[in-house]
């Protein structure tokens, strides 16, 4: 708004043959001269359009880049359901996460010592093993899978690494502090903050707080209203006592014992004949004809036919392309599955779909990862997940919901996922890939069968990796530092410096 008006300012004199110097302004730069005025004359506009007469629209054009370092896992997990920002978050395959950020919540632990001890016990016990577990992991991939001939020792190593934190990751819980960047507009911060400081947990409204500080300084004027929001709140208490009251009320900790389960994918809808809505999509932009001319169409094609023209469209599609946008026009698949924490956190970065996650809970049982059986740790593994269980179910008799950030990565929760066919496609080819986590890995597969079965035309041409693979990434990794030596080749090139 400042620029605008400036450069409206320097046109208007112009057209009237005057100079700035006509105005007598104060020696200063040109940069400083009217710019306490034209600031708050920008900000008295946005105030008055902006946030007093609700055009939202013109704080879409304000964007502020947010590093955002020390909030924990849950927190973060709950703000980057937003689907209009962008987030870079640090990797649990790559980093190794140290015992120096984990939260403790202020009304646990101002209740006393019985409720320190008890959330001080968990985060030790689960976080000790997996501190532990990923030299022993380590070693037992070197045994098992050890480097092949002609294979990078560095990318072997990093794949290495990669492998034992994917099963060590099991062991971690919400509570540890992690880091990320946030892209976002005023309209979307301002939300953000106005979820998180409607929230009841503590380390959400201490982050809003924080985020809304931080905004301010680039964006004074749109972020005014950015608070508390009533109907937030109660809908929330509503929501939880109409689960109380007809006995479908999730639990931290049913039982103090947990049990050991599996992950599960059901479908739960899809639209009729999707092939054919696919078809009738993909040329609506070209025709004349309605939508539902267009669906008679292509139902009256026959079979051979349909495959013909899909194959006409997708033979060239390269490695990295999607389908073409028609393809979203087939409709929505809904799934409800039962995953682990760690899994759901990379399957929820497909913001474009709908995604619903269930409060934590130890109640559907939790996951043992293979390698934990096959390296002979799977009893010191289960017993960590037992102890840090009893501890969980003994705080929230009194704490359910700030015991909910002890809960391992391991356990299993309920998620429904909605996604479009386009969606769906490249998820599954994404997260069916070899350098791929195990776990997600198992979903997207599962996924994309079901997406063979209800739109098989389409399935013909969905790019699934079913193989079984063990160190999937040595690889990927050294394609990457076959990337990187080129970028640096180029940029030496070009007379930059490495």
């Amino acid at each position: 708004m400042r620029e605008t008006f400036w450069t409206r300012l320097q046109k208007g004199l112009e057209k009237a043959g005057k100079s700035l110097d006509d105005l007598h302004l104060p020696a200063i730069t040109d940069e400083e001269i009217l710019g306490k005025f034209l600031t708050e004359k920008a900000g008295s506009f946005l105030r008055t359009y902006a946030i007093d007469h609700g055009h939202n629209s013109l704080r879409e054009g304000a964007v502020v880049q947010l590093a955002v370092e020390q909030v924990s896992q849950r927190v973060t997990r709950f703000i980057q359901q937003e689907r209009r920002a962008s987030f870079e978050e640090s990797s649990t395959r790559y980093i190794p996460f140290t015992n120096e950020g984990h939260w403790r919540s202020p009304k646990v632990f101002d209740a006393g010592e019985k409720w320190r001890k008890l959330w001080d016990e968990a985060i030790s016990l689960s976080f000790s093993f997996y501190q532990e577990s990923i030299e022993a992991l380590q070693a037992h991939i070197g045994k098992a899978r050890p480097l092949r001939s002609g294979e990078d020792p560095k990318a072997y190593k990093r794949a290495v690494r990669a492998e034992a934190f994917d099963s060590a990751r099991y062991l971690l819980t919400p509570a540890l502090f992690t880091k990320w960047g946030i892209v976002a507009d005023a309209r979307t911060i301002s939300d953000i903050c106005t979820r998180l400081l409607s929230h009841p947990l503590a380390e959400f409204q201490i982050v809003g707080t924080r985020i809304r500080e931080e905004a301010q300084k680039q964006l004074p004027t749109l972020l005014s209203h950015a608070g508390e929001n009533q109907y937030l709140q109660e809908t929330r208490k509503q929501l939880s006592t109409l689960a109380k009251e007809f006995g479908i009320a999730n639990h931290p900790a049913p039982l103090p014992q947990a049990k050991e389960a599996s992950p599960s994918v059901r479908l739960l809808d899809s639209p009729a004949n999707p092939d054919d809505r696919i078809l009738a999509s993909l040329l609506f932009t070209e025709s004349s004809s309605n939508f539902d001319e267009l669906l008679q169409w292509s139902r009256s094609l026959e079979t051979s036919e349909k495959s013909r023209i899909l194959e006409s469209l997708l033979a060239a599609r390269g490695q990295r392309d999607a389908m073409p946008e028609g393809v979203e026009g087939g409709g929505i698949l809904d799934f409800e599955i039962l995953l682990d924490f760690g899994a759901f956190r990379d399957i929820a970065r497909h913001r474009k779909g709908f995604i619903q996650q269930e409060e934590l809970t130890t109640a559907h049982g939790y996951c043992i990862p293979p390698l934990f059986k096959e390296a002979g740790l799977s009893k010191r593994y289960q017993d960590v997940i037992s102890g840090v269980t009893r501890r969980i179910h003994d705080l929230a008799e009194r704490f359910p919901e700030e015991s909910r950030y002890l809960i391992p990565f391991a356990f299993l929760q309920k998620v429904r996922v909605q996604f479009d066919l386009r969606q769906m496609a490249y998820f599954c080819e994404l997260r069916s890939a070899p350098e791929g986590h195990f776990s997600y890995r198992d979903i997207a597969i599962r996924m994309g069968k079901a997406l063979q079965k209800v739109a098989p035309l389409l399935g013909q041409y969905l790019r699934l990796t079913e193989d079984t693979v063990f160190l999937g990434r040595v690889e990927a990794e050294g394609h990457r530092d076959k990337r990187r030596e080129d970028r640096e080749r180029r940029a030496q090139e070009r007379g930059f410096e490495i």
